[in-house]
């Protein structure tokens, strides 16, 4: 027997053979400032204009020091990354980026748990 499985994107994902069980729930962690650094790959990555460059850095060095701070914030940080997120779909950026952009926004909102579900939404995932 095979099983072809596509994309999946989530915080945890469990493909089992049979039965499973789980008790205490179960969590996914990931590093926002890791996942940011990847951001930060994948936009630098782009032929974008100096004074949109500028913008886009300007947030992502606000979320660098959201997240850098030893009690983060990452309410603010979440905020500053759905102003990211509308920045770079109102330039068109994002509809012309490709997936690597697009996965990257969407982990990175992903790990701010429930303060991110509106940027998942923004990004259309």
């Amino acid at each position: 027997m095979t099983f072809n499985i596509g994309s999946q994107h989530a915080a945890n994902i469990n493909n089992v053979a049979g039965d499973q069980v789980i008790h205490g729930g179960q969590a996914g962690y990931a590093d926002s400032r890791a996942l940011l650094d990847r951001v930060r790959q994948d936009i630098g990555a782009l032929r974008l204009s100096p004074p949109l460059m500028t913008r886009v850095n300007a947030e992502l060095e606000a979320i660098d020091t959201e997240l850098g701070t030893p009690h983060s914030d990452k309410q603010s940080a979440a905020g500053r990354l759905g102003r990211l997120v509308s920045l770079l779909k109102s330039a068109g950026v994002l509809a012309t980026s490709g997936s690597g952009l697009m996965t990257s926004l969407a982990a990175l909102a992903s790990s701010f748990g429930a303060l991110g579900e509106p940027i998942g939404r923004l990004l259309g995932s």
